[in-house]
């Protein structure tokens, strides 16, 4: 089929319409799945999609381009899958052989605007891919006494590079108490690390636990920000990539010390994501609720504004038969609704992505845990793919078709 053909077919057109009119004013407008689709049309449509520079940039910026059915969610690794809440629910990534062999020797560490970043061979180098794109970056040394690393990119201006930020230790004995802790900074402009302009360092105890992968780094708002738990107390760390200076920041009062009954692990049970520009923070607290706060500054001053208070009774009283299906043998669950500060100790709490939705996992006599989306509207709860392996862990993500910086 000619290729002139094919545009017809496509778009159920009896006559031809200019290229510039399809690849300016249409493709821009459609949902990221739709154009991930049409890369298989012909070679014309598959070179601008894939190799014109200008298309991806046009694409996230336009402003009337209808809602992704693909938009925010996770991408859940090992299982290389995106998970959102769109009626497919689930986006299998497909790699090439090469790829797929590069990723099988990879561990994903994080997300930032649409790039996943994580190590390779262990700790020998760190890798940063699109996997919408198939783009990887790799060959970025790991630095040394590194214990976490994040990276800050800015998907509008691929110009800019990227920064990976590390944490390091200052010694290597991980289990000393407390711990002297400095930053480090990789520029892709400068190809090599460099100890932060402020290197006073930070003094933190039992660090060797604090920064466990059951929580992930955020970039947003040209700051990084680490989620840091120790005992029965959690901080939040942030650096700020461009001044080079860092601090921390104590999480909102009304969940200090308010943790699940029985349970001495808070990073289980808080969670921190982007949201629409601003730092979330999910939590829940004692064996019924979920809060949801967002962080403001101003004036140099942050502070915690309260988003959500989500009532897990009342959810999983209306949901009970959704519920049910976490069970291996619902037949035989030895919970009723009567329950529910019993088994809410079960319930994971998710990043907060914004909006109507609320993200947990259930693992309810279940031996992976299973993925819910909360409708705060309508008090609906949504089972995600029952028939879909997902492990942990889950990092928010917003797919993009802008090329990795280099």
């Amino acid at each position: 089929m000619e290729e002139t053909q094919k545009l017809k077919y496509c778009f159920g057109l009896e006559r031809e319409v200019a290229e510039d009119i399809i690849f300016e004013e249409i493709l821009p407008r459609l949902p990221l799945k739709s154009i991930i689709r049409f890369k298989s049309v012909c070679k014309t449509w598959f070179n601008v999609i894939t190799h014109d520079p200008r298309f991806p940039v046009q694409h996230s910026k336009d402003p009337n381009r209808t809602n992704d059915t693909i938009s925010s969610g996770f991408f859940c690794a090992p299982s290389q899958l995106f998970i959102s809440g769109d009626e497919d629910q689930c986006y299998k990534f497909t790699w090439s052989q090469y790829q797929s062999q590069f990723m099988s020797s990879c561990k994903v560490l994080g997300s930032s605007n649409g790039l996943l970043y994580g190590t390779r061979y262990g700790n020998r180098e760190i890798f940063i891919c699109n996997p919408i794109t198939k783009h990887i970056i790799h060959n970025i040394p790991y630095p040394k006494n590194g214990i976490d690393i994040a990276l800050a990119s800015d998907p509008y201006n691929p110009n800019l590079g990227f920064t990976i930020v590390a944490i390091v230790a200052s010694h290597e004995n991980y289990n000393d108490d407390p711990m002297l802790l400095n930053f480090e900074v990789f520029s892709s402009k400068t190809r090599e690390w460099q100890a932060s302009k402020n290197n006073s360092g930070i003094w933190l105890p039992y660090f060797n636990s604090l920064l466990s992968r059951k929580n992930h780094a955020v970039f947003i708002g040209g700051k990084i920000y680490w989620f840091v738990t120790y005992h029965l107390s959690s901080i939040i760390l942030w650096f700020d990539v461009d001044k080079e200076v860092w601090g921390v920041i104590i999480c909102p009062d009304e969940a200090i010390g308010n943790y699940l009954i029985g349970f001495s692990d808070p990073s289980v049970h808080e969670k921190i994501g982007p949201c629409d520009g601003e730092l979330s923070y999910s939590r829940i607290m004692g064996n019924t609720e979920i809060g949801i706060w967002l962080l403001r500054e101003e004036d140099d001053e942050f502070m915690w504004v309260k988003k959500h208070r989500v009532n897990l009774t009342r959810v999983f009283e209306d949901n009970w038969n959704v519920i049910l299906k976490t069970c291996l043998y619902p037949e035989k669950c030895i919970y009723q609704k009567k329950d529910v500060g019993s088994f809410a100790s079960y319930v994971h709490a998710l990043p907060y992505l914004g909006g109507e939705d609320v993200w947990f996992t259930i693992s309810l006599h279940a031996a992976l845990p299973k993925v819910f989306l909360l409708n705060l509207r309508t008090n609906e709860l949504k089972l995600i793919k029952d028939d879909v392996v997902m492990e942990h862990p889950f990092y928010p993500f917003v797919p993009t078709l802008l090329p990795c910086p280099t």
